[in-house]
């Protein structure tokens, strides 16, 4: 147990996952501090635009930041290739950004939306999925070297920053201030990225990639982009539903305050997978390895998410006012169905699928994505119809228990097909 402890320790494991408790911690009272200072309406407001913005990050540089990590993390002892990799992914995923930028404006001076106010939000927010490029690509360049310890830091300096800058700039112009906050929290970690790590993502000296390895990043970026982008969409089409069906700024606000603690502990599975990715990545094809290790895992892995999910179900009528104040009483049903949702999504879907990248099986995550995103919207039409806010975190739950099953039992069996290769052929 010492040794396995102290290899843990050498590898980066606690740098990763202390620094993804940290960045929730502080990501949870910079939410919990955020209700107090915007009144409801406001805070309603702001979460139907965050929501839009959301979705539309989901395309940020088309999944640039994936092939980054993918390809680096494969290449990462040959530092030529590697620059030339993160050279074409940069200039790439910046050009396309702009564009987002362009349909953000769009959407937020064209198209009414049934918020009033949202669509101003919406244009403020534009620049920003760049600002959110350019540090996941330096944080996923840190992280392909293995450079845990200095990824950690830098994650906890974009963490504290939008903390403390967004809760200034919430007191001092309301929700406007919340998204200019956004901007110089990101600025302020790009330029730490740059200056301090170090982190090169364009080397003029390394050129661009080969057309071959350029059709790769393209392929895995797009394919991971809309695994990842789909997957995530179980979270924001409730709110984003919910604001067609019941626009109503405090009804927004209760179901976003019921998210909050259940989305929060999705870093626990998310810092798992973040460790373990590079190492499965070099283990590919070797299933009695990945058996072994996913098993473990996903053991220690359960038992701590059904614990920490009963233990919030119980206590939701009282934690909720208590962190929130009386006025979200009416979120505490949404908050005990998210906090069932988590330990489902949390144990079977977010590993397994993080996982099935490593393995290269990015075209059935792709299936896996489309059909989760068909089934909630489809669900939180009927849901939410039925029954407003509670519904449409019924929907979540239904969609995660199904696409959970599909990823687990996909995994299963891609590592006991490469465990029965192995046996077959020894060499």
């Amino acid at each position: 147990m010492i040794h396995k402890l102290k290899q843990l320790l050498k590898t980066g494991f606690f740098h990763i996952f202390g620094s993804r408790v940290l960045n929730k911690v502080i990501n949870f009272l910079s939410s919990a501090v955020l209700v107090r200072i915007l009144d409801k309406g406001d805070y309603g407001i702001f979460t139907y635009a965050w929501s839009i913005y959301s979705i539309i990050l989901l395309f940020s540089g088309m999944g640039m930041e994936f092939g980054v990590l993918h390809l680096c993390s494969e290449f990462y002892q040959d530092e030529k290739k590697s620059d030339a990799i993160s050279n074409f992914a940069t200039k790439f995923g910046v050009a396309f950004d702009l564009l987002l930028a362009v349909v953000i404006l769009v959407i937020g001076l064209f198209i009414p939306l049934p918020i009033e106010g949202a669509g101003l939000l919406l244009c403020l927010m534009c620049l920003l999925p760049l600002l959110n490029l350019l540090f996941n690509l330096i944080t996923n360049r840190l992280r392909a070297v293995r450079r845990n310890q200095e990824f950690s830091t830098l994650s906890t300096v974009n963490t504290a920053a939008v903390f403390v800058i967004s809760v200034v700039g919430a007191f001092l112009l309301q929700e406007k201030g919340l998204v200019l906050g956004y901007y110089l929290a990101f600025l302020i970690s790009v330029l730490v990225g740059f200056y301090i790590h170090k982190v090169r993502l364009y080397t003029k000296d390394a050129g661009n990639p080969d057309k071959k390895t350029q059709k790769d990043i393209l392929s895995i970026s797009a394919i991971c982009m809309c695994n990842n982008g789909l997957s995530h969409l179980i979270s924001l089409l409730g709110v984003f539903v919910l604001g067609i069906m019941v626009p109503n700024e405090e009804v927004l606000a209760s179901y976003k305050v019921a998210t909050l603690i259940p989305n929060a502990l999705s870093f626990i599975p998310i810092a798992l997978a973040t460790y373990l990715y590079p190492y499965f990545t070099q283990h590919r094809g070797d299933g009695a390895w990945c058996l072994k290790r996913y098993k473990q895992v996903l053991l220690g892995l359960g038992g701590f998410n059904l614990a920490l999910s009963l233990g919030l179900f119980v206590l939701a009528p009282w934690l909720v006012p208590f962190l929130f104040g009386n006025q979200y009483t009416d979120a505490v049903l949404v908050f005990q169905l998210l906090s069932l949702n988590y330990f489902l999504a949390g144990t079977f879907r977010v590993l397994a699928g993080n996982l099935l990248v490593t393995a290269r099986k990015l075209k059935f995550n792709l299936v896996v994505a489309i059909l989760s995103g068909s089934l909630n919207i489809v669900f939180d039409v009927l849901f939410i119809r039925l029954w407003g806010s509670v519904g449409a975190a019924l929907a979540s739950v239904v969609v995660v228990v199904v696409t959970g099953a599909l990823n687990t039992g996909y995994l299963i069996y891609t590592y006991r097909s490469w465990k029965r290769t192995q046996t077959a052929d020894p060499t």
